[in-house]
């Protein structure tokens, strides 16, 4: 039998949850008796869970001042896809030599929930998410589960962010990865993986400059 869950992962995982999906937006003051609230704990758990999202990137404490969900900008979202873009092609293209059947079928079945048609965007943003992941964790190197995971995080921001801004947007080829990766074509895979994430890049860029464009209208 697995542990239970310490007070301070569940409140890791409960802010890290709604840093995620973007219930604390960024920029966001991070009050933690208002946290130990809702999260019914003590305020002890919730700033030792600050402290590890700290590290993590996803909060920036800022001394005198208090602790922020960390801001999204156009330079870090270039940066994400970048990664991705170095990254995940190699990684599809290791899962496909190292991949049991069973495996291939759990990403199957992974690929489907990113595009549900019953599931919130919520819910497919976060499945798109452990797509990607698992992805990488069949590929069977450690440090890079660890960094695909890290970018994934920050690319389920950004969708849920992207969805407060009235543009939701709904993944369409995560398929086609899947089927590359059955194939066992290194060339098609790479070339498939990384057309995905240019799309996902260039729609995201998109959206942002136009809900740029739309607060500054209003602001004028």
């Amino acid at each position: 039998m697995g542990r239970e869950p310490s007070l301070v992962d569940q409140a890791y995982q409960a802010l890290k949850r709604d840093i995620l999906q973007c219930r604390l937006k960024p920029g966001e003051v991070i009050i933690d008796a208002r946290l130990a609230e809702m999260y019914g704990m003590s305020k002890t758990p919730i700033r030792q869970a600050i402290n590890v999202l700290d590290r993590e990137g996803l909060v920036v404490v800022v001394p005198r001042r208090g602790t922020f969900v960390k801001i999204v900008d156009f330079t870090e979202v270039q940066d994400v896809y970048r990664l991705r873009a170095l990254l995940e092609p190699e990684a599809a293209v290791l899962a496909s030599r190292r991949a049991t059947a069973e495996e291939l079928d759990e990403l199957d079945e992974l690929s489907e929930a990113t595009v549900s048609v019953e599931a919130d965007s919520t819910s497919r943003n976060e499945a798109n998410r452990i797509l990607h992941v698992r992805i990488a964790e069949v590929a069977r190197v450690p440090i890079l589960v660890r960094t695909v995971t890290a970018l994934n995080e920050e690319i389920e921001r950004f969708l849920n962010l992207r969805k407060e801004l009235g543009k939701p947007y709904t993944a369409v080829n995560h398929g086609r990865i899947v089927d590359a990766i059955r194939g066992g074509d290194e060339a098609e895979i790479r070339t498939v993986v990384s057309a995905g994430i240019e799309r996902a890049r260039v729609h995201m860029l998109e959206a942002m400059l136009e809900g740029s464009t739309s607060s500054a209208g209003r602001a004028s």
